[in-house]
């Protein structure tokens, strides 16, 4: 099951998830830098939208989880350091997931050399 809403924004590279840690894991991705959407956000210089980068978490999960989710809740989104994709491209994104009945509880953290870029809190409900 593929789910990309922004073709080519993104590339997982490795993931440690497996079926008997679905809870705890983090993927390897990489930026695009040459993706359309850097055309209008911004022409002089890219920045990964935010849109798209909370995007690219809810895709993997819902690859990882074989589940479609729908964003209910963010309870806390931290953009801490901007993302020009032609500077740092490859991020590790740390999961946390708590499942009760059909909702995901979830924390995800960009990060690249222990620097943290973006903090996810928030509710997926399992569609």
């Amino acid at each position: 099951m593929q789910y990309n809403l922004l073709e080519n924004f993104y590339t997982e590279i490795t993931s440690t998830y497996s079926s008997e840690t679905p809870f705890s894991f983090n993927s390897t991705i990489e930026l695009n830098p040459e993706h359309e959407i850097y055309k209008g956000h911004f022409p002089q210089i890219s920045v990964a939208p935010g849109v798209c980068l909370i995007q690219a978490i809810k895709e993997i999960l819902m690859t990882k989880l074989q589940k479609k989710l729908t964003l209910t809740e963010g309870s806390n989104i931290k953009f801490l350091i901007l993302i020009n994709p032609k500077e740092t491209k490859q991020f590790q994104v740390d999961f946390t997931i708590k499942r009760t009945d059909h909702i995901l509880d979830v924390s995800a953290n960009y990060s690249n050399n222990a620097k943290i870029f973006l903090k996810f809190k928030g509710k997926f409900n399992i569609d």
